[in-house]
């Protein structure tokens, strides 16, 4: 299939090196094969994949998750937007910009002002927490917020999904919930857990690269 007339400009930004990473995507022949837009650095490349029903499906790197994404959205949206984002679904960041060259330059340009943001708050958030190391400790544990919650429960649903969570009895389901030191992972039928300590940008993020859980009896 030819898809005459259709054009789009797509870009993202490299999880290894931090560069832009521009395509054109013009009139091609349509075929099974996945197009792949990869990085000098050899650190990433995103996917392209026109399916015969009319879809795009894409996978994005994530400059947040170091994994990538998984997108489907339909060819009349791919090819008919001047500026169409895609966000990184735990940290809700654009990660993937499409459309008229200008006007996803212009998104870099404004996404790339967020990451300095960002990166200044993490940095701040990391020296105040050095500070309060050197004072000692706090007098009330500090529970994760809300967002970070919702990161914890999404993948244990996911690794759920994809049958990577052990327990001893092997049957889940498998549910989370805040406790004083962080957010507990638990079997709703045996009752083993593991509590995981994210109550920092740097153990969240350790958290979202798990592969797999495995929950025990904790001692009485």
């Amino acid at each position: 299939m030819i898809l005459n007339g259709k054009q789009t400009h797509i870009a993202y930004r490299c999880p290894g090196c931090g560069y832009s990473i521009f395509g054109y995507i013009g009139a091609f022949t349509n075929t099974r094969d996945m197009l792949k837009l990869k990085c000098q650095c050899g650190e990433s490349e995103l996917g392209m994949n026109f399916t015969p029903d009319g879809k795009v499906r894409l996978t994005v790197p994530c400059l947040f998750c170091r994994k990538p994404h998984f997108f489907t959205v339909s060819q009349s949206v791919f090819f008919g937007q001047e500026r169409f984002l895609l966000s990184c679904p735990y940290t809700h960041m654009d990660i993937c910009f499409i459309g008229d060259k200008e006007k996803i330059e212009e998104e870099l340009e404004r996404s790339g002002r967020e990451l300095e943001q960002l990166f200044d708050r993490l940095g701040e958030e990391a020296d105040s927490e050095q500070d309060e190391m050197r004072e000692g400790p706090a007098p009330e544990e500090l529970l994760p917020d809300a967002q970070v919650y919702d990161i914890v429960r999404f993948v244990v649903k996911e690794l759920e999904a994809e049958g990577k969570i052990e327990c001893p009895c092997g049957e889940g389901p498998y549910e989370t919930d805040i406790t004083e030191h962080g957010v507990r992972v638990f079997c709703t039928h045996c009752g083993a857990s593991r509590v995981f300590y994210v109550d920092s940008v740097s153990e969240a993020e350790r958290f979202l690269q798990s592969d797999s859980l495995h929950l025990l009896f904790e001692p009485d």
